[in-house]
């Protein structure tokens, strides 16, 4: 009875340590695009998105190691005028963390140029006057 119990404790231990692991994986699946206004943003619906709007049409809308001009969205509210909005990434390998943009909010729509160096799933965090605003992960190719 003893050992039934043991075994079933170290089944419970050991499911639970795999839903925490599985909780913690969550924060890098790559968050879904969303469409405002015929175009198709990524960020957060709603709240914040970005687009690119040069390069080639047929590259990936994050390509790695090159720089592109980005519109910025903000789409929750025009209260964010005159505040100063940063954007930083963190690589999902490495850890790594770089400031993509920061600038002052002017309107709904605000333009940022930024590039990732390495290929992979990348972590945006935006901040609104250093407060967290949204966080979404995208995958430069």
């Amino acid at each position: 009875m003893k050992r039934i119990s043991f075994l079933l404790l170290v089944l419970v231990l050991l499911l639970l340590g795999c839903t925490e692991e599985k909780a913690n994986d969550g924060d890098w699946n790559l968050s879904p695009t969303f469409n405002v206004d015929n175009l198709t943003l990524h960020g957060t619906e709603g709240k914040f998105g970005v687009i690119k709007v040069n390069g080639e049409s047929n590259e990936p809308e994050f390509p790695a190691k090159q720089g592109r001009l980005y519109a910025v969205y903000f789409l929750d509210s025009l209260e964010e005028n005159g505040k100063k909005y940063k954007m930083t990434a963190t690589h999902k390998k490495t850890g790594e963390s770089v400031k993509l943009h920061e600038k002052n909010i002017e309107k709904e729509q605000n333009g940022a140029k930024f590039g990732f160096d390495k290929l992979g799933l990348w972590k945006i965090d935006v901040t609104i006057d250093e407060k967290p605003y949204t966080s979404f992960v995208v995958e430069a190719k």
